[in-house]
């Protein structure tokens, strides 16, 4: 659906609009204990996957904070990642890091999503330098946290910084 430079990312693509039906669906599978629906989701992220990559690709899921990821039980983009390596064969690193525990996003205004994350991942120079690094999430609404996330990629050498998302608001 979309292929776009922009959210601190060099391409984002997103297969549906954060809208209707697949917003509820995304929100059970966030908030309301559905992991299962990775296995609905994932389909939708591979209609747009890239036919061909660079060699040295890595997945990266957005973390959560150790806080978040308590209260959750799971992290939704470790799930999608993880559905999306059985798919494609590429490799996942979890050495992306939440290093503090932020308010949530949701309602938050763009200027205050970006201010809440400052700072808030680093990554593992030895993982990431010169890699492709493909970041996955469920949804961008802002796009704060994909720029938060390819920051912290890029200070620690990746190449370059792609995203992936089930859906984004427009």
């Amino acid at each position: 659906m979309c292929d776009k430079h922009g959210f601190g990312v060099d391409h984002l693509w997103s297969s549906v609009a954060f809208e209707g039906p697949i917003k509820d669906l995304i929100h059970a599978f966030k908030y309301e204990n559905q992991r299962a629906l990775a296995l609905e989701l994932t389909p939708l992220m591979l209609q747009f996957w890239p036919q061909e990559l660079p060699d040295e690709v890595v997945l990266v899921p957005v973390p959560l904070s150790s806080q978040r990821k308590k209260e959750r039980g799971y992290n939704q983009a470790e799930l999608l990642a993880t559905q999306l390596s059985e798919h494609t064969q590429l490799p996942i690193s979890r050495a992306l890091n939440r290093t503090r525990h932020t308010a949530a996003q949701a309602y938050k205004s763009a200027a205050d999503r970006r201010q809440n994350l400052h700072a808030a991942f680093e990554a593992a120079p030895a993982t990431f330098e010169n890699n492709v690094v493909i970041l996955i999430d469920d949804v961008c609404t802002t796009g704060a946290t994909l720029e938060a996330c390819a920051s912290a990629c890029r200070t620690a050498g990746a190449a370059k910084v792609w995203a992936t998302t089930v859906a984004r608001a427009f």
